[in-house]
């Protein structure tokens, strides 16, 4: 069988999976989502120098990608582990020194984390 074969045979049989994330902006104070932190990969910044993090994780809609901005990346990138199920909650935008915003979050590592539905090896990295 080739390859062409075995992508109609699997989507026949609906055994695909989608590993296309899709992007999430934070847009509204209270907007939250919930899933396990599959990883993080770093981006250049549009806006000036230096780079932030988009992070992919598993949620009960699919894989999905966001950035939760630089501040948030140097607070959470030694706590928040790949594997892990969290809970982030969109606070709004705060006033900084040099006139500057930045996007303020909540996260919580859920404590039991048994009961999730979700393979480990849906995405390949």
């Amino acid at each position: 069988m080739n390859y062409q074969e075995l992508w109609k045979a699997a989507e026949e049989e609906k055994t695909t999976v989608d590993i296309t994330p899709q992007w999430v902006p934070w847009e509204a104070e209270g907007q939250y989502l919930i899933g396990r932190f599959r990883g993080s990969s770093e981006v250049s910044s549009s806006l000036g120098e230096g780079t932030y993090l988009q992070y992919l994780f598993n949620t009960d809609d699919g894989l999905v990608k966001f950035s939760l901005g630089r501040a948030t990346d140097n607070e959470l990138k030694t706590v928040m582990l790949p594997g892990g199920v969290y809970h982030i909650v969109y606070l709004g935008q705060v006033k900084v020194k040099g006139g500057r915003k930045v996007n303020q979050f909540k996260v919580q590592a859920l404590s039991s984390q048994e009961g999730t539905s979700e393979p480990d090896d849906v995405v390949p990295f």
